[in-house]
């Protein structure tokens, strides 16, 4: 009976309900699923396995869960996703590494926080008259700021005042999140499950539900799954959970986030993915024979 934990946060005070829907599902095939506290100090060794699934203050708390990420490394448990893909993934950089590999993304610029004067410079240089200026290791649109190009010099001084241990990404701003909203795309063991579109209330940019934004299940176009498949196939194919989050940008589907740490898998929105969550675990805890 495989003793599994789902890896939260404390201010939930228990399971996330949409991974309830999951553990259900696992607890069917007899497991036993509890909830542990990325912060709060438990035993690895009391679990056969630990699923990262909602440390959702992380963002709060950036060195310790730094540290939290690089401990899993020498667990003696199996973690999922792999210690070394959460902490490849925990910070947006990858966008250098996903470009290496022929994933098309939005277009990005990275800066330090000594390089912030030069969002101006790279702002005309590139002809974005909107943009967006995030730090690169955050989490649920903390610290993003939309703006116009004639505003540059504000925001990179409200930038400034930001404390980030990490660099910050500019981005054009994809006008079409507003109509067309956000595509989701969710794998199990690299096989594509379901997807939802998500989008952003009235005059905002954020799809995050905390910022007003809405998620519903739908149906996408084959080269989008096409494209999401490839992400997967080619920077994460051993990864259990995947969340390919992206817009179509320029004609293409563009990649905004490679979600393998905590996404939100919204189990809730289709009957069949908790189910497909809870074999896919399973088949990776089996021993081959």
């Amino acid at each position: 009976m495989p003793r599994i934990g789902f890896v939260t946060a404390q201010f939930l005070d228990g399971l996330f309900f949409d991974d309830a829907l999951a553990a259900r599902a696992l607890e069917d095939r007899g497991c036993t699923v509890a909830p542990v506290v990325w912060n709060e100090g438990f035993d690895p060794q009391a679990f056969d396995a630990l699923v990262i699934r909602s440390p959702w203050d992380w963002y709060k708390h950036r060195r310790a869960f730094r540290a939290f990420l690089a401990s899993l490394a020498s667990a003696p448990v199996r973690v999922f996703n792999p210690p070394a893909m959460l902490e490849r993934y925990a910070d947006k950089t990858y966008f250098r590494h996903l470009d290496a590999l022929g994933i098309d993304t939005v277009p990005t610029a990275f800066f330090t926080p000594a390089r912030l004067d030069d969002v101006a410079g790279v702002l005309e240089q590139r002809r974005w008259g909107r943009a967006v200026l995030k730090p690169s290791f955050t989490a649920n649109a903390y610290g993003a700021q939309r703006f116009e190009a004639a505003d540059v010099r504000r925001v990179v001084e409200v930038a400034k005042q930001h404390e980030v241990d990490s660099e910050w990404m500019l981005q054009p701003y994809v006008e079409g999140i507003e109509s067309a909203g956000e595509w989701s795309l969710v794998f199990f063991a690299g096989v594509f499950s379901h997807a939802v579109r998500k989008q952003p209330k009235g005059g905002d940019f954020r799809v995050q539900p905390d910022h007003g934004g809405s998620s519903a299940l739908a149906e996408p176009p084959a080269p989008l799954v096409a494209a999401a498949q490839h992400a997967v196939d080619a920077a994460v194919p051993d990864a259990l959970y995947a969340r390919v989050d992206g817009v179509v940008h320029d004609s293409r589907f563009c990649v905004m986030e490679l979600e393998v740490v905590e996404p939100e898998l919204f189990f809730r929105l289709h009957p069949k993915a908790p189910e497909r969550f809870a074999d896919a675990l399973l088949a990776q805890l089996t021993p081959q024979r």
